[in-house]
């Protein structure tokens, strides 16, 4: 089962984020043989997509990866409350054995400073 994590930015901030991948029980999802993906959606069901997420491994033995997000990316995402998921699938096979790792809300609040 996914992990509920919200996360928070402002539009036209460069938002990084370290992510500790772990079980149910607390314990780091090892991320060996695996790739990772993840994308904001306006909506459940919604058909396109409004951000890919890019996640990285960093340090897989340990259920570490990073999201970086430009400034000049965040600065287009609308301002609003989305939906996001990041999944891990075998490396090599982008359509099969995917599980989900996170999900939970996409915050973006407005900027003032442009």
């Amino acid at each position: 089962m996914a992990t509920y994590y919200n996360i928070t930015g402002y539009q036209g901030d460069y938002i990084q984020l370290t992510l500790n991948i772990k079980d149910s029980s607390g314990t780091a999802i090892n991320l060996d043989g695996y790739a990772i993906r993840g994308q904001v959606r306006p909506s459940y069901g919604w058909s396109g997509v409004l951000l890919d997420l890019n996640p990285s491994i960093t340090t897989s033995a340990s259920g570490i990866a990073k999201i970086n997000i430009n400034s000049y990316i965040s600065e287009y995402i609308p301002v609003g409350e989305h939906l996001y998921d990041i999944e891990r699938y075998p490396f090599g096979l982008p359509t099969g054995n995917s599980i989900k790792l996170l999900r939970g809300k996409f915050s973006i609040l407005p900027e003032v400073t442009r």
